[in-house]
């Protein structure tokens, strides 16, 4: 399966936090919006994306978890899996998030961490996402 985990961070200054990130990484955002950057730099297996601090948001708050999938198709082995196990995913089929369309798998673990597994069936969607402070609100 090729994979790569997800991190999604809330940043007090995006900029600053863009920069840090760049020079971690030695590579810089692939994707920017307003309020929004991602890293998925090719060294390192991460999507990271970094989302401007709401006003009343919590700094250096871990906003979720996942695992990006490289192919849609292997979303219906990763539930079947989840599944037996005993795990009952929330699903979303077609949603705008994070400025890509996507499809994806939403859990909790017992601690209450939310972890998502998708694929992006369309990284630069005409629609815009609905407003939102996190991708799993």
């Amino acid at each position: 399966m090729s994979a790569r985990v997800h991190l999604s961070l809330r940043a007090s200054d995006l900029p600053a936090s863009e920069t840090f990130y760049t020079a971690l990484f030695g590579a810089a955002p692939d994707k920017r919006r307003d309020g929004y950057a991602r890293f998925a730099p090719p060294e390192v297996p991460i999507v990271l994306t970094l989302m401007a601090l709401p006003a009343q948001g919590e700094v250096g708050r871990v906003d979720h978890m996942g695992i990006r999938l490289d192919d849609p198709a292997l979303l219906t082995g990763a539930e079947s899996r989840l599944r037996s196990a005993g795990l009952m995913p929330d699903t979303e089929d077609d949603v705008v998030c994070c400025h890509a369309r996507q499809k994806k798998l939403w859990l909790t673990d017992p601690d209450g961490h939310a972890w998502e597994v998708y694929a992006i069936l369309d990284d630069q969607p005409e629609q815009a996402p609905a407003p939102r402070t996190s991708c799993c609100a």
